[in-house]
């Protein structure tokens, strides 16, 4: 457990820095492009996203699995054909793809109604070539546990983007129109960050081999990109049906529809993801140790998924607790936009099925059961397409964020069902009371909010958080997610 606790530490710092980086640039190009221009962006990136999934989507989490056990066997002739099979197939199915829209543009129109999307995509489309190397490369290192190298390359990556994407908006607007500098910035700094991954693999000793491990990577990485698949579809068919209802609905004109959209999934969805730099670097901890756990025995495998669930269960009742109660003020703070403020509070209960569904679907594929992970999501999917074709309709875009609640809670319901079934696990209720009691904090820090809102956005925040702080910390003591001290330091120690 301390050498979990110093990895998750390290991750944690690392991403910390890069979501920092990457949130305030976030905000930077969402106050200069507009909530229109995002809304383009974000309909390209949910089509680009669907064939993306379909070249590297399943292949990380499978590579570092497969390092991870090959690792722990001793077998290096293994591992290195794993990552050389993982290169063809995903570098194969990108090659394709990029072949077929640039013999063929006129096919981007199909998927788009705005001429300026289709550009867009096209702009884009060879960074399909640079996230396959990318997304394969760094799962090597993730695999054998080097998280440095692991965490470094998205810092990089994230580094490099604003560089290139400031250079882009500022010194060659005159050259290239504003709307499509961010799509040229990106794509030069992907070659970049390919080309250094590619340096840095070969010099810490990397090595390609025959890709005799194709089948064993297919076989395990398809059900992951299937999944992700059909993500990708639904956020394209949630792109193109959202702001249809909203035009038909609601009467808004195509324009008003594109920013409310663009508010949602470029705005708001990126502050309830939060929580991810914290969850996330325990997933990214987790993966392979669990892999390498269960290819030994599966020794300690209980005991390392409840502490991961019950850590991410106090990460993401802390996120909503400020979300529900400042959300207002924190999203006007933010983007100068009382619209996002009251859409963020609304949209507050998705983090903590948000955050508890992602750890779980760790754990599963951890497993090597993405199969399980599968059936939960199409389950959801399920519910998601019904939520959005109906919702929308009558709550306008709130019924967007109350579709993804559901849909959560429902793919959160049946991969809990499916990991109890693989592994039997303690009976506790304290996630089910810290959550309850995050509830009546929110509540209780919601109302304060309410008579403080008149000082100030600033002022109120900096009255109702450390209010809120507070009530948590003694939530945390009560619920036992909080330990003394001396059991802190023997948590750590295990």
């Amino acid at each position: 457990m301390k050498r979990i606790f110093k990895a998750f530490f390290t991750v944690t710092s690392i991403a910390v820095i890069t979501r920092g980086i990457s949130f305030v640039f976030k905000i930077f190009i969402s106050r200069e492009l507009g909530a229109e221009v995002m809304g383009l962006y974000q309909i390209c990136f949910s089509v680009f996203s669907l064939f993306a999934a379909i070249a590297v989507s399943g292949i990380p989490v499978t590579v570092s699995r497969i390092t991870a056990e090959t690792q722990a066997l001793g077998d290096v002739k293994s591992q290195r054909s794993a990552v050389t099979a993982a290169l063809l197939i995903s570098l194969m199915i990108s090659m394709t793809v990029c072949t077929v829209f640039y013999s063929f543009p006129s096919l981007a129109s199909l998927f788009f109604t705005d001429e300026r999307c289709s550009r867009l995509f096209l702009i884009l489309l060879p960074t399909m070539l640079t996230s396959s190397i990318y997304a394969v490369i760094r799962s090597h290192f993730w695999g054998r546990q080097n998280f440095f190298v692991y965490s470094m390359a998205e810092a990089a990556d994230e580094i490099i983007k604003v560089v290139a994407c400031t250079l882009f908006i500022f010194l060659l607007q005159n050259v290239i129109s504003l709307e499509y500098s961010l799509a040229y910035a990106m794509l030069v700094s992907d070659c970049i960050v390919a080309v250094l991954l590619i340096i840095v693999f070969f010099k810490s000793g990397g090595r390609l081999a025959g890709p005799t491990m194709g089948r064993q990577v297919v076989k395990s990485s398809a059900p992951l990109t299937v999944t992700r698949l059909c993500g990708s579809l639904m956020g394209m068919f949630v792109s193109l049906v959202l702001p249809a209802v909203l035009v038909s609905a609601w009467g808004l004109s195509s324009a008003e529809a594109t920013a409310e959209y663009g508010r949602a999934s470029g705005m708001v969805m990126p502050l309830l993801l939060a929580p991810s730099s914290v969850v996330g670097s325990l997933s990214v901890v987790m993966i392979p140790e669990i892999a390498a756990r269960n290819a030994g025995g599966g020794r300690n495998l209980t005991s390392a998924i409840d502490r991961s669930t019950d850590f991410t269960c106090a990460v993401a009742c802390a996120v909503f607790i400020a979300f529900a109660a400042c959300g207002r003020e924190i999203g006007s703070l933010l983007y100068a936009d009382e619209k996002v403020g009251e859409q963020l509070s609304f949209a507050a209960f998705i983090v903590l099925p948000l955050s508890l569904n992602s750890i779980t679907s760790t754990s599963l594929n951890s497993l090597g059961k993405e199969n399980r992970t599968f059936i939960s999501s199409v389950i959801g999917y399920v519910f998601l397409v019904a939520g959005i074709s109906v919702l929308p309709r009558y709550m306008g875009i709130y019924g967007y964020y109350t579709s993804f609640f559901v849909f959560h809670c429902v793919t959160l319901a049946c991969n809990y069902f499916q990991l109890n079934r693989i592994l039997p696990r303690r009976k506790s209720y304290s996630g089910a009371a810290l959550i309850a009691v995050s509830c009546a904090i929110a509540l209780v820090t919601g109302v304060i909010s309410s008579f403080t809102r008149e000082l100030g956005n600033v002022i109120s925040c900096l009255i109702c958080l450390p209010v809120a702080a507070a009530l948590y910390f003694i939530a945390l003591r009560i619920t036992g997610y909080m330990p003394k001290p001396s059991g802190l330091i023997g948590y750590i120690r295990k």
